[in-house]
């Protein structure tokens, strides 16, 4: 039976893969920061599952975490990167603070939960590393800078890695969602195109890692629409995507 470990288990598609990867068979181990909601979700999914309490930006409490978990679970075979935040805000109001704490849960969140397993998935020639990207990773948009930048980091390191893993036994996966119903994008404002239920992402995310797929992405409208951004020049990029950005600049009196 395998075991997978999954990183911002709480809420959204962390809890929602959890669940469906619970229904599928597997041991799942749950890792966040919110005691309350991680209990309630091990006391619904019943055996097979455990939890620990951690902040991913916080290294030495994610290992403590995972170690714990895999002494009660077993060794991990998948390994789903997932916790993260946003912050939406324009570079007029540009936040340091905002910015390294958007960093330090999305992108060293995700090197912290690889560095836990990858080491020993080398060492026995199997395994599954996966993270949550998004499609905001293809190109930025205004006011949204940060989230961004990370994602952006998630996908090409994921990349880089699945070449360096290939013939080792390691398969490396990572995950472009589109709008998907969550805390996060509960926090939005304005209209979003293709929104997806937090149980049809799970299955398309879970049906994606049982495949073996290097990319799992979605959905392909919003993918399609975000690679085709990807390759406007400038200067008709520029203005179209500020025009239609669902938050606007202060301007100046």
């Amino acid at each position: 039976m395998n075991v997978a470990i999954i990183t911002g288990a709480s809420s959204g598609i962390g809890l929602g893969v959890a669940r469906e990867l619970h229904r599928r068979g597997w041991r799942v181990g749950l890792i966040a920061r919110r005691e309350d909601r991680l209990k309630q979700l091990a006391e619904e999914l019943g055996d097979r599952v455990a939890f620990a309490i951690a902040d991913v930006g916080d290294e030495a409490a994610l290992i403590e975490a995972f170690n714990a978990l895999e002494s009660e679970l077993g060794v991990c075979d998948l390994m789903l990167a997932n916790a993260g935040i946003g912050d939406a805000r324009s570079a007029r109001d540009f936040s340091v603070a905002a910015t390294k704490k958007v960093l330090n849960v999305n992108v060293e969140g995700v090197i912290h939960a690889i560095g836990a397993v990858v080491p020993n998935m080398v060492e026995r020639g199997s395994g599954v590393v996966a993270a949550t990207s998004s499609v905001a990773g293809f190109r930025a948009m205004p006011n949204f800078g940060p989230y961004c930048a990370s994602k952006a980091y998630v996908s090409a390191l994921l990349e880089a890695m699945r070449l360096d893993l290939r013939g080792a036994g390691v398969r490396v996966c990572t995950i472009h969602p589109g709008f998907v119903v969550s805390e996060l994008t509960d926090q939005n404002n304005f209209y979003m195109p293709f929104l997806v239920s937090t149980e049809r992402a799970s299955r398309i995310i879970v049906d994606g890692l049982e495949e073996g797929k290097a990319e799992i992405n979605f959905p392909w409208r919003m993918v399609a629409l975000m690679k085709l951004i990807r390759w406007l020049p400038n200067w008709i990029f520029d203005p179209l995507v500020t025009l239609f950005s669902p938050i606007q600049p202060k301007r100046d009196s």
